[in-house]
């Protein structure tokens, strides 16, 4: 039930959403938009992930590399 694949898919919604919103509020500008709200001191870790995930999808940045450790530990 707390998988980490549940935890995945609950991520990637998260991040869908997120774009839906960005591109609704702030159309062309919703990578910058998703960046600068990324950056702000105030964001949680998994708040700060979500948009820099959105982020790098709505740039069309190819997904980072995955390692060793991060493929074990989450």
């Amino acid at each position: 039930m707390f998988g980490s694949k549940a935890r995945r898919s609950a991520f990637e919604r998260e991040v869908r959403i997120e774009i839906e919103i960005l591109r609704k509020l702030h159309g062309e500008a919703a990578a910058q938009v998703a960046r600068e709200k990324a950056d702000r001191p105030s964001n949680r870790t998994a708040r700060r992930r979500v948009l820099e995930e959105a982020a790098r999808q709505l740039n069309n940045d190819p997904a980072p590399k995955r390692t060793l450790a991060s493929r074990l530990f989450g």
